[in-house]
């Protein structure tokens, strides 16, 4: 019986040797699996560090582009609304000197507008500030046939033409309307070279 315990031990220490070599070499692919999955990680760790940081720096640079945009828009926004305070101030205080006209100054833009802008046999509806000089110029504008007519309330200085078909405004300010229109253009050129 020691003789078959003899071989029964052998057959256990080569089973048990076959078994740690095959259990070194499993620790050996697993050590060298667990290592190439670490190495795998630490590659895509890096490449997914590098593709936030690119993604990042894409998001930063587009933030800022979009604010100096948004920063040049509002900045153009300002000068183009200062610029067009400065027109209608300029305007404005054109129309107030217009308006500010007396004597023998406001007569002779009536009597030019009068002499512009009929057609002859026309009724003038004066404001009420200057139905004392129409009464006065309409005689004097010769050729036209015009008409004193109503005061018209709507009006604060100049006057309305009413003819057999149409209706003009001939105020000052539909006068300082269309010096705008046709000048605004070299006004602008001539304050903001």
């Amino acid at each position: 019986m020691a003789a078959d315990n003899k071989g029964a031990d052998k057959l256990i220490s080569s089973i048990l040797e076959e078994a740690h070599a095959q259990a070194s070499a499993i620790e050996w692919h697993a050590t060298e699996a667990v290592d190439a999955i670490r190495k795998k990680l630490d590659r895509d760790r890096e490449l997914l560090r590098e593709e936030f940081d690119e993604k990042a720096r894409a998001a930063r640079e587009e933030s800022m582009a979009r604010a100096r945009t948004n920063a040049e828009l509002a900045a153009r926004k300002d000068l183009l609304a200062r610029k067009r305070g400065l027109i209608d101030e300029a305007y404005g205080k054109a129309y107030e000197s217009v308006c500010a006209l007396s004597g023998e100054k406001r007569e002779a833009l009536l009597k030019a507008l009068l002499e512009r802008e009929c057609e002859g046999g026309e009724t003038v509806c004066p404001s009420e500030k200057d139905r004392a000089a129409l009464e006065k110029l309409l005689p004097l504008v010769k050729g036209l046939d015009l008409k004193l007519g109503e005061t018209d309330h709507a009006v604060t200085d100049g006057f309305v033409i009413k003819g057999e078909n149409y209706v003009k405004g001939c105020s000052f300010e539909a006068l300082m309307d269309e010096v705008r229109a046709s000048t605004q253009a070299d006004v602008v050129k001539a304050l903001f070279k």
